[in-house]
């Protein structure tokens, strides 16, 4: 199911992530979190043509992100907060185990 590229885009800046211009056909969105492994990002085209975004691109995001595409789908309806995003990159090793304090 095509979605809103507006709607996505809201979605992952209040999840955490940064717009970044680079080019200037697409913007990309970085997450930010200070325990990351590697670099988690999306890009997003600006072209008039990408007003909704179809299946096969929501499917490129989702991996990019490193969700499925239905993990994808709860976190731009926000059912997945940040907390339940980072939990899910933890899980996947992205993120640095905090070091315990001695």
């Amino acid at each position: 199911m095509a979605r809103e590229r507006a709607e996505i885009v809201a979605s992952l800046v209040t999840k955490g992530f940064d717009l970044q211009k680079k080019g200037r056909d697409h913007d990309f969105y970085f997450f930010r979190h200070p325990d990351l492994t590697q670099a988690v990002f999306t890009k997003v085209s600006r072209g008039t043509e990408y007003q909704t975004i179809g299946d096969q691109l929501l499917a490129k995001m989702s991996r990019q992100l490193k969700l499925t595409r239905a993990q994808f789908d709860q976190l731009v309806d926000c059912p997945m907060r940040k907390p339940e995003y980072v939990g899910v990159l933890a899980s996947q090793g992205v993120l640095r185990k905090p070091k315990p304090q001695s």
